[in-house]
């Protein structure tokens, strides 16, 4: 019989994945928006990249903390896929913006 633990923990380490490499991906879109003179955007990007970092390393439950929880995995998951939504069009933008800028 395989060891209940190891799904919940694959689960939670693709999480933490997914979190930092939004929060990278977060940064190089601050650091490009910074660069053409959008400090305000970039400050965004990297604030919408954090939560979502804070959200894929420490709210998602883990182990037996799992089995314990009542609302399911369902309002962070949306909470993630919005800030991940925001992101991508500040991404977007801060592209676009570059194009029209040289």
């Amino acid at each position: 019989m395989p060891d209940p633990g190891l799904q919940p923990q694959r689960t939670a380490l693709a999480w933490q994945r997914t979190g930092l490499s939004v929060l990278a991906t977060s940064a190089a879109i601050g650091f490009a928006a910074f660069r053409l003179g959008a400090p305000l955007l970039a400050l965004s990007a990297l604030v919408a990249g954090s939560i979502v970092a804070y959200l894929g390393i420490r709210h998602f439950p883990k182990g037996a903390a799992r089995a314990n929880t009542d609302t399911g995995a369902w309002p962070p998951l949306l909470r993630t896929v919005s800030l991940v939504a925001l992101i991508a069009l500040l991404g977007v933008g801060v592209s676009v913006a570059g194009m029209l800028h040289t």
